[in-house]
Order: structure tokens, then sequence, then C-alpha cells
């Protein structure tokens, strides 16, 4: 026979009126109880049950005797749990729990088909006549109210799918209190929010009186709130249902938690409000005359979810009632306040008009939500940038220069002068904090030296876009000039570029640093724009002589106009001779002499300087002679390896910034060599002021990028300098090698790989700290360097480490990877390793895969042979190589793909190893990949190659080798 599943409603000894869950089947004349429904059954019984079912099933089983307990009952006090229930617990949560779990369940049988019978405790059985009638939707109900001269009566009419329901006397049972839920004459009964506690009284009465004397409190209470929640007919009374003005406040203020935000309050009528407030109507009582009037507002749902959508269309984010903008989850509470008065200055206009009504509330101050305007004018002097600047708050008019000291000091708050606070836009700490240092105040505008004209065409609007785009030329896309006719050399195309660069920098007045490699023509670039330049007018004003034979023997002729000057070029002693070799060399026509050694002293200097073109003189000379030469003008000023003026406070350095000229430039290859310091001697004996004062200098970019690795500030220091440094190295520019890119190729380790090496490194770094302790750093350095070794290992493969055989490789996988790639494009790759069970590593996977491939590490007798093999084999495209047997004497030029595996502290050897590809002969472009380990004392070691080696790089340097590390960089490696 089949089972039904339906719902009894059964008595409970203490719960009173439940649902239970039954399977039954239908004999002739009843239907017998097979079995009550568990959850346990749902997945364990014959029968299949509907998802309906289940759900049934699982709420009726929330009330049963094992969950109350579980839910309710104390630790400690299950036993006798309901024969000791307290009726307090039982009233205020175990029925309206059970409640709301029966509700759940008419919800659910009202929209389906499971049947409800009555199921009494004295029948076994069930018959036809115990099945309830579901009501397939909520029963209504209306409150009657009608006041007389005696007083006020009330009753509760009920309706079913329009017809009216009498409960009065009659038999009613309760299944749930609050909402109620109740069998009638065989029909279930449901109320969305109406409790049994309002149906009680007239199941025995028709209605309810209330005296004269108590109804004036009746009607504040009672009808009140039951006009709020309920339909009411009132006779006797007025009950107006009206349309009220729509305002919503948008206040801000502290939360509980003292951080900034919005909070929304709407208003309708007299009522103010908040969003999250569960009633939807308000009702407010008067009374006139001994008449009761009741005023009914509903609240407007759809204008309250409109302003909070417009809310979040202008950028704000809903949270626990406050709004607040996404970024300041990150602020802290005076950044975001900040932020939030920034919102309102944005968007104070369309709030407005939206009809919003703004606030401040306990927040100590009163902000300023009035529109900041800044307007900007700037003139173009021939040396300087004059800026005339404006801020509009309001009513107020403002010069910009002075909120100079609260932009350069970060300072966001302005006192305007009715006492509230402007907070200055972020936007303008940003563009002009990098400006400001750099300005000279003039009145109510500041100057800028034109040589900053990177940050002006930056951050400034209403500059002359065609004079910078002028400017601009120095850069990249500069234009080629004409090279001089007289030029005794061909130039090559890099040493054009140099001296167009130059020449541009003449044009606009600016210093400039050549910093090419050694040995790239530094020197016939310079002497190629001195003889481009060669007496031109340049309005320096001859001095007269005091011989004027002498005037005449020097030039032929009466000098009678403006002459240009010669340049002087300032150099170490031992390159005076090959610069005149190069002048005779390249650039004959230029006159040259020495001012050196005890010949300068018969030397006329000031007919010197009108007969020559170009001065030689050594450091040394000028500081001996600065007080005569300072007296003075030349041409150009230009310093050959510039590196001896690195030091500002040398007399070096002093003594060349007192020298006057026209123009000025530095050559060196090395302009970085210790610090950063090097680079604003050099560029501001160039163009004074470029990089601010040396405090300045040292706080803004070399204390930062030095001690930080601050990346902001190391590209504000390269916009700074670009246009006024010139670096080009051997390998950007010789023509016979091709382009060399190199990577860091960063790998995770894998999971067992990184717990394994946590470990390791926790044991080796306490055994080398107890070590330095007991013996001191110098005699640890076996145990230093055999903990670095093994952290090496296991950043490459445990494998490598006994212990972890069977451990995966994050770097090993990566490199696999790649592999795969170079291998299906038929690119060779050369692999080095400093380990050769790191070789053999990968040789056994590349025999895996099928790959051809050679290897040469120490034990390889025929060299020969397999260098052969990989040159000539199109086929054989891996070749496994160990540093130490493959760093010199290889010429592998048929791989243009380069792996260094495991990168270590000497950079020499791994250039050696990427120089057996990328050498002359190679016709195609090598790409080196270093794997790193990330985490690993791999990566470590890398940061303190960059730490040495990169800031000079970064900064247009030569490169400096690595040196050794400290006590603190070694401990440092192991934490």
């Amino acid at each position: 026979m089949a089972y039904e599943f339906i719902i009894g409603i059964t008595e409970h000894r203490v719960l009173g009126n439940i649902f239970s869950a039954y399977l039954i089947e239908k004999e002739k004349m009843f239907y017998s109880i097979k079995k009550m429904v568990k959850k346990f059954d749902l997945e364990h019984s014959d029968y299949t049950f509907t998802e309906q079912e289940k759900e049934l099933v699982k709420l009726v089983e929330n009330y049963s005797d094992e969950a109350l307990v579980r839910k309710f009952a104390r630790k400690g006090k299950t036993d006798n749990f309901f024969r000791n229930l307290d009726p307090a617990l039982f009233q205020e949560h175990i029925s309206p729990y059970i409640d709301r779990q029966i509700l759940k369940c008419v919800s659910i049988l009202m929209a389906g088909r499971v049947r409800v019978f009555l199921k009494q405790a004295k029948y076994a059985n069930l018959y036809d006549e115990d099945e309830m009638q579901i009501n397939r939707s909520f029963a209504g109900y209306i409150f009657q109210f009608e006041r007389t001269t005696e007083g006020t009566r009330y009753n509760l009419l009920i309706e079913q799918d329009g017809e009216h329901i009498n409960l009065q006397h009659k038999n009613v049972m309760i299944v749930a209190h609050n909402p109620c839920c109740l069998v009638f004459r065989n029909k279930l009964y449901a109320f969305e929010n109406l409790s049994s506690k309002k149906i009680m009284p007239f199941l025995q009465k028709e209605f309810i009186s209330v005296p004269k004397q108590v109804e004036e409190k009746y009607y504040k209470t009672f009808v009140l709130n039951t006009i709020k929640e309920n339909r009411v007919l009132a006779k006797g009374f007025t009950i107006e249902e009206k349309e009220t003005d729509h305002i919503v406040i948008l206040s801000l203020e502290p939360t509980l938690q003292y951080k900034p935000a919005f909070f929304v309050r709407f208003r309708q009528g007299q009522k103010e409000y908040d969003p999250n407030m569960q009633s939807g109507v308000f009702v407010s009582m008067d009374e006139k005359d001994g008449t009761y009037f009741f005023t009914k507002i509903k609240r407007d749902f759809q204008w309250e979810n409109g302003i909070s959508d417009l809310l979040k269309e202008l950028g704000l984010t809903e949270s626990r009632s406050a709004y607040t903008l996404p970024i300041t989850e990150y602020l802290d509470d005076r950044d975001t306040l900040y932020e939030l008065v920034n919102w309102l200055n944005i968007n104070r206009e369309t709030l407005e008009q939206q009809g919003f009504l703004l606030q401040q509330n306990k927040l100590g101050k009163i902000y300023s939500t009035d529109k900041q305007e800044l307007n900007i004018e700037i003139k173009t002097e021939a040396d300087w940038f004059d800026v005339y600047a404006k801020v509009k708050i309001g009513p107020y008019d403002i010069p910009f220069i002075q909120l100079r000291k609260y932009i350069l000091n970060s300072i966001r708050e302005f006192e305007l002068p009715n006492g509230e606070v402007a907070i200055l836009p972020k936007e303008w700490f940003t563009r002009y904090q990098e400006i400001l240092p750099y300005a000279k105040v003039s009145g109510d505008s500041f100057r800028l030296k034109k040589f900053h004209y990177q940050l002006l065409r930056k951050n400034l609007k209403g500059i002359d876009k065609t004079y910078i785009a002028r400017l601009e030329e120095i850069g990249e896309n500069r234009q080629k000039m004409i090279l001089p006719d007289k030029l005794k050399a061909t130039l090559r195309s890099y040493q054009e570029e140099g001296f167009s660069w130059m020449f541009h920098l003449y044009i606009n007045g600016f210093g400039g640093c050549l910093a090419d490699d050694m040995g790239l023509g530094k020197t016939l670039q310079t002497l190629a724009l001195i003889l481009k330049l060669k007496r031109l007018k340049r309005g320096i004003v001859v001095p007269e002589f005091d011989n004027q034979d002498a005037q005449l023997d020097l030039f032929s002729e009466p000098v009678t106009e403006q002459v240009q000057p010669a340049s002087l070029i300032v150099l170490p002693v031992s390159l005076i001779h090959n610069w005149e070799n190069e002048i005779r060399k390249f650039t004959p026509s230029l006159k040259v002499c020495k001012y050196v050694g005890n010949q300068r002293r018969k030397m006329n200097f000031g007919k010197t300087l009108l007969y020559y073109d170009v001065v030689l003189t050594t450091y040394g000379t000028v500081r001996n002679d600065i007080e005569m030469l300072a007296a003075h003008s030349f041409f150009y000023l230009i310093l050959d390896e510039s590196q001896y003026i690195k030091n500002a406070s040398s007399k070096t350095y002093k003594a060349v910034s007192r020298l006057d000229s026209l123009h000025r430039l530095v050559l060196t290859g090395t302009p970085i060599e210790n610090s950063l310091s090097d680079l604003w001697s050099q560029l501001n004996f160039l163009n004074p002021g470029l990089l601010g004062n040396q405090a300045f200098f040292k706080r803004e970019f070399q204390t930062p990028i030095e001690k930080k690795n601050d990346p902001e500030k190391r590209e504000k220091l390269q916009m700074l300098i670009r246009p006024f440094v010139l670096r080009r190295t051997k390998e950007e520019v010789a023509k016979d090698l091709p382009a060399l890119t190199e990577q860091i190729r960063y790998c995770t380790m894998a999971r067992g790989q990184r717990e394994f090496y946590e470990k390791e490194k926790s044991f080796i770094r306490n055994t080398i700290l107890q070590n330095i302790e007991n013996q001191g750093l110098e005699k640890s350095a076996f145990v230093v360097l055999q903990g670095l070794t093994r952290l090496r290992q296991l950043a490459n493969h445990p494998s490598m480490v006994e212990k972890a055989e069977e451990l995966e490789s994050g770097k090993f996988n990566e490199i696999f990877r790649c592999l795969e790639n170079l291998m299906a494009e038929k690119h060779k790759v050369l692999i080095f390793s400093s380990f050769v069970k790191h070789l053999n590593l990968l040789k056994e996977r590349i025999e895996a895969e099928n790959w051809k491939y050679s290897v040469l590490t120490g034990q390889t007798r025929n060299r020969g042979e397999v260098i052969n093999a990989f040159q000539n084999d199109p086929d054989n495209r891996i070749f496994l190589i160990s540093l130490k047997a493959g760093g010199v004497g290889l010429n592998l030029t048929s791989a243009d793909y380069v792996f260094i595996i495991d990168p270590w502290w000497n950079p020499a050897a791994e250039n050696q190893a990427i120089s057996r590809a990328h050498r002359i002969g190679q016709d195609k472009k090598v790409f080196v990949y270093r794997f790193i380990t990330e985490h690993s004392i791999e990566e470590k070691i890398q940061l303190l190659k960059d730490k040495k080696s990169s800031l000079a790089r970064k900064f247009i340097s030569s490169n400096n080798p690595f040196k050794a590390v400290t006590k603190e960089e070694i401990v440092g490696l192991f934490s």
C-alpha cells in the first residue's frame, strides 16, 4: 500500500497544540498511522519525500523535545527540563519560537497539497472527518471602535475570502499565538500580524466596553497603537490619513566608535524618524472640545529608497545605518572627516536641489561646505614663470600663496573669516606639494625657475603649451641639429643624439650632465657643441684693455662689438693632454690654451678669454686661483669627471660654484659613486635650485630612497632630472651587440616546501645566532655559509635536501612551465646553476619529456662534442651548464634565452654566463630570466644586491660592484 505524508495537529503535554508529521496508510474505513516522521527518516526511509514535505519535517523537528532542550536548557540542566520549566522562559522565548516555526509551516501548507488532520490522543487512527480544510490565504480582520456619550466599545471583525467569521461562543482551537493560527469548524485559519490575545476576548463577548472615565488614556494608548498597526473603523471620532511634505536630513556626525559618517533622518509632517525604524505608519492624536482626532501618516518607502539610491549613486556606501565613502575603511578618523567634507563640497548643490537639509553635529567645529575653486594665471618670463593663483571659497577670495605653509606641512584645515573651517582638497596637496618647495614668493604670486617646467606641465593649468612643447624637445623626441661643418669626425647616431640634446639645453639656457659610459665619446660630443657655437654673440661685454696695441695684435682689428668669451673646461690633471689632442684632432679650428702650471702666472687672462675659444684648467688650479677666476665670465663652464665635485662641502665644489658663465655642462661616467648626494652636488652646480637646497634634498629624496626604497620619491626624482641627464651604456649603443632583456621571475614555494623551509630557517637562525654570540661573527663564517647554502637548496628544490625528497618545488614547476613554451616555439635556452644536483633534477624531468639536451659540468670530459651538439643540432634546444664549468671559454650564440636558476651574490659570474649567448656574432635578441623564490634567502640576497648597486643604476650610475654585507645584514637574512 502507498503511504501518504500528512501534518497532524496534536496536543503536547506542556507546549499545547502543535504540528507533527506522520506517514499514514488508507484502510477501508479509516487511516492508520504508520510512523511519526523525524528528520532522520528523510534519508533512511523507503518513502520518497517531496521538497515541501522535507521542509515541513525540518520545521516540526525544530521544536521537538530534544531540539528545545538543546536550544533553551541551561548547561547542566537538561534533566526534567519540562517538569521544571520556568513560565517566563516559556512565555517570552519558547512559545514565540514555536509560533514562528508553525507560521512557516502554515505558509507551506497554504501553497502545497499536504493534508492536515486533527490527531486526538485517545484515538489511534484518523478518519475523514478529522481532516482540516486549509485556507489558501491569510484571514483578514478589522477593529471596530464606537464612541458614545456613555463610553467606547470595540469589537473585532474577522474575514476569510470575503466571508465574515463569527467566533463568539464557538469551539475554537488555538494552534499558535503570535501570530495567531486557529482551527474553527474543521478549517485552519492563519493571521499574519494578529495575536491570539486580541481574539480571545471575542470568543465569549460580542464587544468590549470602555468606561468614560478611562477613555482618554485608552485612546492615547490602545486605540492609537491599533490605528497604527491595523485596519480600523471608527464612529464618534475621526481618523484622517494625510499626505505630508518630505524632508531628508543628512547629518555629518561621529558614530559610536567616534568615526565620522553621514546619518540620514526623514521628516514627514512634524515626525522626524530614523530610516531603520520598524513602523511604516505614524499616528498622532489631538483632542478638541471633547472630540478625538487621529492623524495617520504612512511612510513613503519608495521616496526613502530613492534617497538611499541617490546617495549611493553619488559614491556613498551604507553600513549599520551610516553612510560613508568606500575609501574611509582604510583611513583614520581625521582623514575620514576630510573625505566626507570634501564629498559635501562637491555634491552640495545636487543635494540641496533634491531637498536635503545638511547638518553637522558633535564635530567640535563647523566645516565649510562651500564650493572651492582655484583660478591660475601664468606669465612666462625669460628664465622663470610667474604664477598668480587665487582660491574662491564661498564669498571669500584668498591668494593661493597664503595656503603655502598649509600645503607644504600637509595641514588641510584652513579657517575662514567667518570662523568656519575649509578642508583643502587632497588634490591640491598632490599637485602643489611638488611645486611649492621650489617656489619663490613674490607678493601675492610666486615664481618658478624655467627648469622646473615639468612640475608646471604636470600640475598647473594655464601654462603656455607651445612654450612647454619647445622645452620638451630636450626629451626623447628632440629635433636633430645640424653638425658643424668644420668638425673632423663622423659621429655615431647616439653621439649625434647627445650633441642635439646638449644643443637644446643650450637654446633653453639649461645645464646638463652627459653621463655616457667610458669610451662612448663624451669629449667628442662636447667639442662638437663648442664648435657649433663658436663666436656667437652672447651679450658679454669685453672689458677695455690697458694696452690698445696688444688688443690690435691679437685680433688684427679693433674690437667694436660684444664678443663671446672662451669656454672654461675644468678637469683632472691627467686628462689635460687628452683633451688637447682631441681638440687638435677633431676641432682644429678651435683655439685652445692651457691655464695650468707656472706659465699661467704670465698670462693676461682677460685677453686670453677674448682670443681663445677653449681654456683648459684643473680642479686644483681653480681652487688656488678662484679669486682671480671668479672675476671673469665664461661662455661655457664644463667640468669633466664631475664626480670630483660630489662633496658639496668640499673646497672644489665651492670654488667651481663661484665661477660665472652663461652655460654649464658636466661630463662623467659615474654621476653617483656612493650616495644620491653626489647627484645633488652636480645638478645643483648645473641648475642651482633644481633639486632644492641640500637639506631639502636629503629630507625629500635621499633618505626616503636610500633607506626606505620609496618608489614614488624615486619616480619624482627621475622626473625632475630626466631632461638634464643623458646616460647611455655600452649595451644600449654598441651596434655589434643585440638588445639584452633581463627579467626576474619570482616563484612561489609549494605548500610543503614553504613549511619545511620555514622550519629549517628557524633552526638555522637559532644556530647561527648562538654561534655568533659564543664565537663572534668572524669565527662563525663557516656556520653562516653552511646555513645559507642549505636554505638556497631548499629554495630551489626540497629534493636537494635528503629529508624532503618527496616535496614539490614551486621554482621547479615555473622553470618547466617556461620551458614548455620555449620548446613549443623552438627556442634554444642555456640553463645555469651553481648546483650540479639541481641540474640533475632538471635532467630527469627533461628526459621524461623526451626533449633533447646537453649537459656541461666539471665532470664532462668531451666538452667540444657537447658544445657542438648544442650549437649545430636544431633539435637540441636545452643546455644545462654549471656556473663553475661554463663561466668562460664558451661561445653559444645559437641560444637566445638564458636561465639563471639560482642567482647568488656575485653578479660577475652571472654576467659571464650571460656573455656565453650575448656576445659579438649574436644575431638575435637575448632574454635573461633570473628565477628567484619568493620569501626566501634568494629574495633577501637580491634585495641586498639591489640596495648596493641598483641605486646608482636607477639614477644613471655606473653599477658599483657588490660589497661585503654587515653583521646586521647577515642576521637579517634569517629573520
